[in-house]
């Protein structure tokens, strides 16, 4: 599938690996239409498009999840709002599991760190001589060598 935007306005700015188990229902509709109809992603793009959002493709597998998207939305809060309206679609019956998981960058992961370790600094310093001490002293003077 090629990439679907509904975004006009700037470039968004987060991702999400969207991940959903479909009903009965919903393979029993999928596999007793027409095959080409099982060519295109289900008939929900009109929610994607109220957000805004970039479908980078959709992937059926086999495992835990029927299928997988890679989505691109200007803010989280747009995720949310799709994730209701994908569960209440044909009635509650499309999807017995569905997830987003945010995906972060190599540069915002890295920047997630930096901050997670001043934040361990900034416990650290307040602790003093705690067993979350002890823990940090250990692990820094291992990965240190």
């Amino acid at each position: 599938m090629a990439t679907e935007t509904f975004n006009d306005q700037k470039p968004a700015s987060a991702f999400f690996l969207l991940q959903g188990t479909y009903s009965s229902y919903t393979w029993i509709y999928r596999v007793t239409t027409d095959p080409d109809d099982f060519k295109r992603p289900p008939d929900m793009l009109g929610l994607f498009k109220e957000f805004g959002a970039t479908i980078h493709g959709i992937w059926y597998s086999f495992g835990d999840y029927d299928l997988v998207a890679v989505i691109e939305l200007e803010k989280a809060e747009d995720m949310a709002g799709i994730m209701m309206g994908l569960k209440a679609g044909w009635d509650g019956k499309a999807f017995d599991k569905l997830k987003a998981t945010p995906l972060l960058s190599q540069d915002e992961a890295a920047k997630a760190c930096g901050k997670a370790s001043d934040g361990l600094k900034n416990c650290r310093d307040a602790t003093k001589d705690g067993p979350l001490n002890e823990t940090m002293d250990y692990t820094i003077a291992a990965f240190s060598k």
